[in-house]
Parts: structure tokens; sequence; C-alpha cells
């Protein structure tokens, strides 16, 4: 139960800001960012370039799967509801400040 508040809350508030933020970026900016969160949380199951372009192989994987597939590899949240934030999700914050 607390863990779904700390989910409703983290969507709410860090979604519209890291999709501003991963919007703003290059696709070669986009891919590094995506793909650390990726292997981060996939340490057994690294990203793997399929082809020999693979930006444009992410860009399809995100056109698929959406952005909040990756937004919440950014986040672990355990049952009480206390989470802890992804460096790359804290760098993505620090930039968003300067969007404005």
């Amino acid at each position: 139960m607390n863990s779904d508040l700390s989910w409703a809350f983290i969507t709410g508030y860090y979604y519209p800001k890291f999709l501003r933020v991963i919007k703003h970026l290059e696709w070669d900016e986009r891919y590094s960012f995506l793909t650390t969160l990726y292997n981060d949380k996939h340490p057994d199951e690294i990203w793997e370039e399929r082809s020999d372009e693979p930006i444009k192989d992410m860009m399809e994987y995100v056109a698929r799967k959406d952005y909040l597939h990756f937004f919440c590899m950014g986040f672990s949240v355990d049952e009480t509801g206390h989470y802890t934030v992804h460096r790359m999700m804290r760098e993505a914050m620090m930039t968003f400040r300067t969007l404005r």
C-alpha cells in the first residue's frame, strides 16, 4: 500500500520533469541516458546493440515501450514506501531546473 502511494507521487512529480528533460536531449544523449538506466536495472541482461544503428534501435524500442518503461527503472521503491532515486534521475532533475 505504501509503495503504491510512493509510485503515485513519483509518477506525478518526477515523470513530467523527466519527459521534458529526456525529450530535450539529442538522440545520442538519450541513448546514453536510457542505456545507463537499463543496464543498471538489469546488470545481468545489459542493453544489447542489435544492429549497426543502435540509436535507431533505441528509438524503435522507446516507440514500442514508451518512456515510462525507462522512467520506472530510475527508482527503487520498497514495501514501506521508501524510495531511492537513480543517479541519472537526480541529474535529470538538476537539468530540469535549467530548462525553465
